[in-house]
């Protein structure tokens, strides 16, 4: 298990520097590339704080049944690396913390609910993805102790652990306009579980922030499924159809940018001296394309993690106030993007 004295010779710092930083001591002074190097170094060795450490073995003496409900069918989760991460964090905690799980998924359009409702009392839910708002409600009326994953449907009444995909996006634009990027697209997805032609936030926050800098371009906007085949097909469509490729794209996830490069390679363009590319999520694939794919980093098995500890405090402790996590991105630069300033 990794302790104070290994984070602190990995960062190059003393083990009082690395334990005042990580308790958040307010009186310290050390310079923020210091700092950056010693949260680097915990979050490598995969350090766990004292505090996480408590609670495993209070939380191991209970007894509870959790539903996690995707709002996905299996065979989509199977297909998509970042919703395998997020099960694989919550399966890994509940195995921590002697908690039984039941799955359901999506069905025909439907959740498979039927059953669970019979079944035996259940302590609390994870709800994974977006969900409508009759789901919402069954959901609330199986169990209140309830938490929400990659979303937030309504942060007033329900906890949330999620990703600051506006944030994300920013960030985004913002390197490719630092690397001297002066024409980008974006290729995403729609959501069919919400009712309606609902825009995803990540299309959303790309488009007002490149209208409020004045480099917006609807015909550089892609859009279809959040997946590697449809994002093939609907870029080979682009491809088609446009004489005027954008000098990068942002895509949606990595899943989509996997799909969206074999579709330029097929047609000779080149990655990143044509067009860059930049995604979401760092999926372990991200590494091994060609090129190696530029990516923002989510820590999608932390966020499963956190979704079972946070269910845990909010059962054991009665906290009924609503909480909304946001776990922190990392750009992850490879080899897909240009630096046309050289």
């Amino acid at each position: 298990m990794t302790t104070i004295k290994d984070i602190a010779d990995k960062a190059g710092v003393s083990p009082a520097t690395v334990s005042r930083v990580l308790n958040g001591d307010k009186n310290i002074s050390v310079r923020e590339e210091t700092r950056k190097k010693i949260y680097e170094a915990a979050e490598e060795l995969e350090y766990i704080p004292f505090v996480q450490k408590y609670n495993e073995r209070i939380y191991k003496n209970l007894d509870m049944r959790v539903l996690v409900v995707c709002s996905y069918t299996e065979e989509i989760e199977v297909k998509d690396p970042y919703y395998l991460s997020i099960r694989y964090g919550i399966e890994t905690e509940c195995r921590k913390n002697n908690i039984q799980i039941t799955k359901t998924y999506r069905v025909d359009n439907n959740l498979a609910l039927q059953a669970v409702k019979l079944n035996n009392h259940l302590d609390g839910i994870i709800a994974i993805g977006n969900f409508t708002e009759g789901e919402i409600n069954t959901l609330v009326n199986i169990s209140s102790n309830i938490i929400f994953v990659d979303t937030s449907p309504d942060e007033t009444k329900y906890d949330a652990i999620l990703v600051n995909l506006k944030k994300a996006i920013i960030s985004m634009v913002e390197y490719l306009l630092s690397r001297g990027v002066e024409t980008i697209g974006y290729v995403g997805g729609r959501d069919v579980v919400v009712e309606g032609d609902s825009i995803d936030t990540r299309e959303y926050a790309f488009k007002e922030y490149m209208k409020q800098l004045g480099l917006y371009n609807e015909k550089h906007v892609v859009i279809g499924e959040f997946c590697i085949e449809n994002a093939y097909e609907i870029m080979l469509n682009f491809i088609k159809n446009s004489h005027d490729l954008p000098q990068a794209f942002i895509v949606a996830n990595d899943s989509m940018a996997i799909g969206v490069m074999k579709a330029l390679r097929e047609h000779n363009i080149k990655i990143p001296d044509d067009v860059s590319i930049i995604s979401i999520n760092d999926i372990p694939t991200a590494k091994f394309t060609f090129p190696p794919l530029t990516t923002i980093k989510i820590h999608s098995s932390n966020m499963g993690s956190l979704a079972i500890n946070h269910l845990l405090y909010k059962i054991t402790n009665n906290h009924t106030i609503p909480v909304k996590i946001y776990v922190a991105t990392r750009l992850i630069e490879r080899e897909s993007v240009a630096n046309k300033n050289i």
